[in-house]
């Protein structure tokens, strides 16, 4: 993927945010047979790598020493990083009766999700790109580092309140990839010359094996509920709750390494370490047992990586030029932690609305978001991102890109 395409790619998502996480929810008061709607997120964030960094890695390019350096001043104690790409399309049918009344509608939702996350220390930064030589007569420490990637697939029904929008579904889960990693104690330290070095390592990692698209499965809920209050000097406010993919997955074949040993070598080779002989998947278990490393198979039963956001949203029927929303949103099981947020839309036109948000938290620290909402008669659109800064500079602390079209009836 190059520069060229990002771009593109940026200026065709949107971030009206109806079905998924994006910035703001909007709420529509008005009555419609059908709706369908389609919602897509590309965004990933860190708290200590620029962009000028993850675009080399991302869409190639030379890593230089400068560039190394600079990134790994910006690392703290505990750094975070990680990506989210999903997208949903979404029908609803808001003329069959449900439970035998009219207030009631259905929905078919289907998804894809893969998320990415970790929690590290500013030594594992170096120790990958600077190597162990900075750490002569030092030690790196890297205890409490964590990652985690899932990816999943779902398709789901529910029932949906016709006048409030509120809805709740429940879904099925198709898992197509899942690892995990956890280094409880993690320290590496090294004489002055570099002939000695003592490693402690104690932790864990999980892998789902296999080439089969399905590894797993997991039912959950979805929720979104509407709630309408008196708020400051406007007639009414809406509240909502947001529940996504909050449930249970099981994930078969899956090979756990576990670790808790302590590791000295002299005047260190890797060769010394491996025999003369290169590594071959038949010789790995007598490399596991050389290093005290244990391997099982096992069954994984784990909480999906779903999320919860609370908030005020925008009405797209008021008549007033400028709204506010905030909130806060979290996720169950991922590196993320607690985002909170707070924007305002303005008015343009009926059928043009803009508006601007700051938020703190989740992947990275400080973002400002920018989106705009066209309503083009029976088409909804919307333009924007969650991290502007991430998408006009190099030193920004990732990028955000969101899809979101809708078509009513």
């Amino acid at each position: 993927m190059n520069k060229l395409f990002a771009i593109v790619f940026g200026l065709i998502l949107a971030n009206s945010g109806k079905s998924q996480q994006s910035l703001p929810i909007q709420m529509d008061t008005l009555l419609y047979k059908y709706e369908i709607i389609g919602a897509g997120i590309l965004d990933y964030g860190s708290t200590s790598i620029q962009n000028e960094f993850t675009q080399k890695l991302i869409y190639g390019g030379f890593i230089n020493q400068a560039m190394i350096d600079r990134n790994s001043g910006n690392h703290k104690l505990q750094n975070r990083a990680g990506f989210d790409a999903s997208g949903e399309i979404e029908f609803r049918d808001y003329t069959t009766r449900i439970f035998n009344q009219d207030k009631f509608g259905y929905f078919v939702r289907g998804g894809y999700y893969n998320y990415f996350s970790t929690a590290y220390s500013g030594d594992v930064f170096n120790l990958i790109f600077n190597g162990n030589s900075s750490y002569k007569g030092d030690t790196a420490k890297f205890s409490g580092t964590q990652a985690n990637l899932f990816s999943f697939q779902k398709i789901g029904i529910g029932f949906i309140h016709k006048k409030s929008k509120s809805n709740i579904g429940l879904n099925y889960y198709n898992i197509s990839g899942y690892s995990d990693a956890y280094i409880r104690t993690g320290n590496l330290a090294m004489n002055a010359d570099a002939s000695n070095l003592q490693m402690d390592l104690g932790g864990k990692f999980n892998y789902a094996e296999g080439q089969k698209f399905n590894k797993g499965w997991g039912v959950g809920l979805d929720g979104d509920f509407r709630l309408t209050v008196k708020w400051l000097n406007e007639a009414t406010a809406f509240f909502q709750v947001q529940l996504k993919n909050i449930g249970y997955m099981n994930v078969n074949n899956v090979s756990e390494y576990q670790s808790d040993s302590t590791y000295n070598f002299s005047g260190f080779k890797f060769s010394q370490l491996m025999g003369d002989s290169a590594l071959t998947f038949n010789s790995s278990s007598q490399v596991l047992d050389s290093l005290g490393i244990q391997k099982r198979s096992k069954t994984v039963h784990a909480m999906l990586p779903g999320f919860i956001q609370i908030g005020k949203v925008v009405d797209q029927q008021s008549s007033k030029v400028v709204q506010s929303y905030f909130g806060v949103r979290i996720f169950t099981t991922l590196n993320y932690t607690p985002l909170i947020y707070i924007g305002g839309q303005v008015k343009l036109f009926d059928w043009m609305k803009i508006g601007i948000q700051a938020s703190h938290g989740g992947y990275t620290n400080f973002r400002i978001g920018f989106y705009t909402h066209y309503d083009l008669g029976k088409y909804h659109i919307g333009i924007g991102s969650e991290n502007l800064i991430g998408a006009l500079s190099k030193s920004g602390y990732g990028e955000s890109l969101h899809l979101k079209l809708s078509r009513l009836w």
